[in-house]
C-alpha cells in the first residue's frame, strides 16, 4: 500500500532531478540525430522503407527533446507520444533491415518513458512495450520476427529488456521517493518555520498592543484612539485593494503612531487650556520621538512611518519634515486621515466632541491641503458610516 501511495505522489522537479531531466533530453537528441543520419544512409541506399521508418523515429526523438518541457507537464499527451514512439520502435524492429539498431536503442526506452511522464506512466509505457517484445519474439504472430534477427536475439531480447526494465524502475522508484521523502521534509520545515513566524507575529501584535493601551492609558479621554485608528485605517487600505499581510502590517504600525507621547509631559498632554507656542512645539516633537523609538523595529519594517509622518500634510504645512504629497509615505497618508477624524469625533481634555456635521466640513476643507485627495475620497463614505453607527 505504501508502494501505490509513493507511486501516485507526485513531487516537484529539484536541481538533481532537472540535471537528470536534461540528460534523458540530450538522450533523445543524440538518438534523433543518428536515427536522421540512418534515414539518410537508407534514403541513398534506395531502402526508402528503412529511411521512412528511421526517418519519423528520428524526427519523433527530435520533437519529443525540442517539446519535453511541455510534454513533462501534460500526461496525456506524453502517454501519446511515448505510445507513438513505442509504436515506431516496434514497427521498425519488425519491418527495417537495420531493426538490430533500434532494439539495441529500445532498451534504453523506459528511461525516455519515466522522463517524459512521469514515474507512474513511464512504467506504464514501458512495461506494454516489453509485453510488445514477448508477444512479437515468443508467439507466432504471423511470422513478424525477422530472419536476419540473431538466435540469441530471439530468444533473449525480450529477457534482458524485462530485466533492464527492472533495474530502471527500481532505480526510478528509490530516486522518486527519495525526492518525495526530500519534498515532505521540506514541507515539514516550511510549516514549522511558519508556525515559528506566526507565533512571533501573535507575540509582537500583542506587544504592540499592550504598548498602545499604555499610551492611550495616560489620557481617559484618549482611550482607545490608537485601536480606532488603526480599525480605520484598515477600513480605507482595504478599498486600495491591499492584501491580508498588508494590511495587518498597517494595523499595527498604526497602532503605535502615537507612541512618541511617552516622552511628553503629561502636565503638556492633559492640559485643559490652549497650548502655548512653546508647548505646541514641545508635543510635536512626539512624532521625532516616535520613529527614534521605532526605527529599529525589525520584526515591522516601516514601524516609524506611522509615527512620524501622520502629521505630515498634502501641502507641505505639516511637521516634523514639512514633506508634500508623494513625498509622505502611503501609510503615513493613510493613518493621518484616520487620526484626524478619530480625534474630532471623540472628546478632549480642552474640548467636547465636533458635531457630525461639522466633522464632515472639516474632512473637506482639508482635501488636497491636509489630506490626500484621493484617499480622502475613499474615506467620506467610511466616516459618514461610522458618523451614523455612533448617533444611534
Amino acid at each position: 500500500m505504501n508502494v501505490l501511495k509513493t507511486i501516485n505522489a507526485k513531487t516537484r522537479k529539484g536541481k538533481d532531478e532537472i540535471a537528470l531531466a536534461r540528460v534523458r533530453n540530450g538522450m533523445l537528441m543524440l538518438s534523433a540525430l543518428a536515427f536522421l543520419v540512418i534515414a539518410l544512409y537508407s534514403f541513398l541506399r534506395m531502402q526508402d522503407v528503412d529511411g521512412l521508418l528511421f526517418l519519423a523515429l528520428g524526427l519523433c526523438c527530435a520533437s519529443g527533446g525540442l517539446l519535453y518541457k511541455q510534454l513533462s507537464r501534460r500526461s496525456v499527451t506524453a502517454m501519446v507520444y511515448c505510445a507513438v514512439l513505442a509504436a515506431l520502435v516496434m514497427t521498425s524492429m519488425v519491418f527495417g533491415k537495420y531493426g538490430l539498431l533500434t532494439a539495441v536503442w529500445a532498451i534504453f526506452f523506459p528511461v525516455i518513458a519515466v522522463s517524459i511522464c512521469g514515474f507512474r506512466n513511464g512504467m506504464i509505457v514501458g512495461c506494454l512495450l516489453g509485453i510488445g517484445f514477448d508477444v512479437l519474439f515468443y508467439t507466432p504472430v504471423l511470422g513478424m520476427v525477422p530472419a536476419a534477427y540473431p538466435e540469441e536475439i530471439v530468444s533473449f531480447y525480450p529477457v534482458i529488456y524485462g530485466l533492464i526494465f527492472i533495474i530502471i524502475c527500481q532505480y526510478s522508484y528509490l530516486q522518486h521517493r527519495r525526492l518525495l521523502n526530500q519534498q515532505r521534509n521540506e514541507e515539514k520545515l516550511e510549516k514549522a518555520v511558519q508556525r515559528e513566524r506566526d507565533h512571533l507575529m501573535v507575540m509582537m501584535t500583542q506587544t504592540i498592543q499592550s504598548i498602545s493601551n499604555a499610551v492611550d492609558a495616560r489620557d481617559a479621554y484618549t482611550r482607545r484612539h490608537s485601536a480606532r485608528v488603526a480599525e480605520y485605517s484598515v477600513l480605507l487600505a482595504r478599498t486600495l485593494g491591499w492584501d491580508d499581510q498588508r494590511l495587518n502590517q498597517l494595523y499595527s504600525i498604526a497602532l503605535l503612531h502615537d507612541i512618541g507621547k511617552i516622552g511628553i509631559s503629561d502636565t503638556i498632554l492633559n492640559k485643559h487650556a490652549s497650548l502655548t507656542p512653546e508647548e505646541r512645539e514641545i508635543i510635536q516633537q512626539h512624532t521625532v520621538i516616535g520613529e527614534e523609538i521605532l526605527k529599529d523595529l525589525t520584526l515591522l519594517p516601516n514601524a516609524s512611518i506611522g509615527a512620524v509622518g501622520h502629521h505630515e500634510c498634502y501641502d507641505g504645512t505639516g511637521y516634523p519634515y514639512g514633506l508634500k504629497g508623494g513625498q509622505i509615505p502611503l501609510e503615513a497618508r493613510i493613518i493621518g486621515i484616520a487620526d484626524a477624524f478619530d480625534a474630532m469625533n471623540s472628546s478632549r481634555v480642552y474640548r467636547a466632541r465636533i458635531a457630525p456635521e461639522r466633522i464632515m466640513q472639516e474632512l473637506l476643507d482639508g482635501r488636497g491641503r491636509q489630506f490626500d485627495p484621493d484617499l480622502l475620497d475613499r474615506f467620506l463614505p467610511i466616516a459618514e458610516e461610522i458618523l451614523q453607527a455612533d448617533e444611534i
